[in-house]
């Protein structure tokens, strides 16, 4: 009897566990031992990322999704699936019998290293809301988890209901693969209560929708500029006297197809605190695989906040590759010249997968690209490259394989990436330096028409790059090769120290070049400074240029 009692408990116990919905956990319990940011009431109408490697929303910390960016303008905010976007953001809504009120006036905003939670204070309804959201690590949507309490002492009923804004486009330089925006199609599933949203004209979907069935669906065209449509998900709540009350909705997507859209949306809705409690886990291991200890606190914490900044950062399109990008919402993509800053931190600090990954998309794609070791500046994430590479980006190249290899001690990662640095150093030289003087012609990082003569940013990179390129050379025993390396090396410090010092400012100069081009120049900045409101900059300027006049010279010269 003992037995058989004993395996009604354990079938009962395996139903009930069968039974449980794992997106109905209270996200709160979670992440209560997580660190976190409480956000500044003066920065509630300004943006944040709930971040993750395919899928990221940017909004304002009030709640609310208002136009941001210029890239494509007003279109970088929202929630993004590169390289297409998936909506202009959501928008709930409650509906009494003779009030309607919006949830787009968080009263806080906290971020926690992996999610963020706004906070609606609605003492006079006698409700406080929590909104919190999170991106699962490879999945192509997020979980936003609703928390409804009530503070009254009778019982309340009202509708709540959560309208998403669909606009299914390209990415950025979309155009030029062929990527064309074309009106957003919905379907309601009447199974799942979920809106299935489609580009009429690609494979581009976008699915949202609760573990409860709507009351009541409806769509009409967007309210946000663009293409996209509204769906519309009504639900009858019921609120007993100090009841709280879950709501998730999963949003998920695919530039791909309809059943990978499925798929994701099923995948996150079922196991949304697994994934959670992943993503937990790994951040804290993250936290743990560099430690700054110093008396200076909140510098600690800086610090501490920045390896988690670092993993924001991270794009995965894995048709092109994965890679830090420069920064959320407008440059979203990929860059030279900022990984090669950024990619040194990175290793310093553990990163160390996110430094080879990187690294191999640069490489690989200016390969692609270029052919001739020159290092792309700006691609974009369906793979259009829109610069080719400014000059200081290739001799940095360089440096960073050297910087890298520092820190790793592994010959093969030398031997994989020299031919890069060798094909680089030659094309730089061959291709760009036209009076033969040692010092590469073209922009630096100052990408300002007209300074793109001989650049003092430029000169210094290339000086470091063929420095550090004899180093590589003599650890992998091509000494024929390190001797002329070194010789330019030097050679090039000697000159820099001479040509691009100027007398007449006390100071190194920005670029050699002739008068023409830097007149040219102050006149442009005359009228930078002028619309930055700089009167002592204007004035700087102007003596600058009577200086020249009254002094002319034919030969190239330094100026600041």
């Amino acid at each position: 009897m003992k037995n058989l009692t004993s395996i009604i408990l354990l079938l009962f116990l395996l139903i009930i566990s069968c039974t449980h919905t794992p997106d109905n956990d209270n996200f709160s319990e979670i992440i209560k031992d997580s660190p976190f940011i409480n956000g500044k009431i003066d920065y509630l109408n300004s943006p944040y990322v709930t971040a993750g490697d395919r899928v990221y929303m940017v909004g304002h910390q009030n709640g609310s999704f208002p136009d941001l960016g210029w890239h494509v303008k007003g279109e970088m905010g929202g929630i993004w699936d590169h390289p297409i976007k998936l909506m202009d953001g959501f928008e709930v809504r409650l509906d009494w019998r003779d009030q309607s009120l919006k949830l787009d006036s968080a009263t806080s905003f906290v971020n926690y290293p992996y999610a963020n939670k706004h906070t609606y204070n609605l003492s006079e309804n006698n409700l406080q809301i929590e909104r919190f959201q999170f991106v699962p690590d490879g999945k192509e949507g997020l979980l936003i988890q609703y928390k409804l309490k009530s503070l009254s002492e009778k019982t309340q009923n009202f509708d709540f209901i959560f309208s998403g804004f669909s606009d299914l486009r390209p990415v950025w330089l979309g155009e030029r693969t062929g990527m064309i925006d074309s009106e957003d199609k919905a379907e309601f599933l009447k199974n799942s209560g979920a809106w299935l949203i489609k580009d009429n004209k690609n494979p581009w979907y976008v699915i949202f929708g609760s573990h409860m069935q709507p009351s009541e669906y409806s769509f009409e065209k967007s309210i946000h500029h663009g293409l996209g449509v509204s769906g519309n998900l009504t639900y009858k709540i019921s609120l007993e006297p100090n009841e709280i009350k879950i709501i998730n909705f999963t949003i998920a997507g695919s530039y791909q197809s309809k059943e990978q859209a499925l798929t994701t949306y099923d995948s996150i809705q079922n196991k949304s605190t697994h994934y959670l409690i992943s993503k937990k886990q790994r951040y804290s291991q993250l936290a743990e695989q560099s430690k700054l200890t110093i008396p200076d606190k909140e510098l600690q914490k800086a610090f501490e906040w920045l390896k988690y900044n670092c993993d924001w950062l991270i794009r995965d399109v894995p048709e092109i590759g994965r890679g830090i990008t420069a920064g959320i919402p407008d440059y979203p993509w990929w860059f030279g010249v900022d990984s090669e800053y950024a990619l040194q931190g990175y290793m310093a600090i553990g990163q160390t997968d996110i430094v080879y990954q990187t690294i191999h998309l640069l490489d690989s794609v200016s390969k692609a690209v270029n052919g001739n070791g020159r290092i792309l500046h700006e691609m974009s994430t369906n793979g259009a490259v829109f610069n080719k590479g400014n000059i200081n980006e290739t001799p940095q190249f360089a440096s960073l394989i050297w910087q890298i290899y520092l820190w790793n001690g592994d010959l093969q990662f030398l031997e994989k990436y020299f031919p890069t640095v060798k094909k680089g150093l030659n094309w730089l030289m061959s291709e760009n330096d036209s009076n033969k003087n040692l010092f590469p012609d073209g922009f630096g990082m100052m990408e300002i028409h007209g300074l793109d003569s001989e650049m003092i940013d430029v000169a210094v990179y290339t000086q470091r790059a063929f420095a550090d390129a004899s180093k590589m050379a003599k650890e992998l025993r091509e000494d024929s090769l390190a001797s002329d390396y070194g010789k330019i090396a030097r050679t090039l410090k000697d000159k820099i120290n001479i040509d691009f010092w100027s007398e007449d400012f006390n100071s190194y100069a920005d670029f050699i070049g002739t008068d023409k081009q830097a007149l040219h120049l102050i006149d442009d900045a005359i009228i930078r400074a002028d619309t930055l409101n700089k009167p002592w900059a204007i004035e700087e300027l102007e003596e600058t240029k009577k200086s020249i006049i009254r002094n002319p010279s034919k030969e190239l010269r330094p100026f600041v």
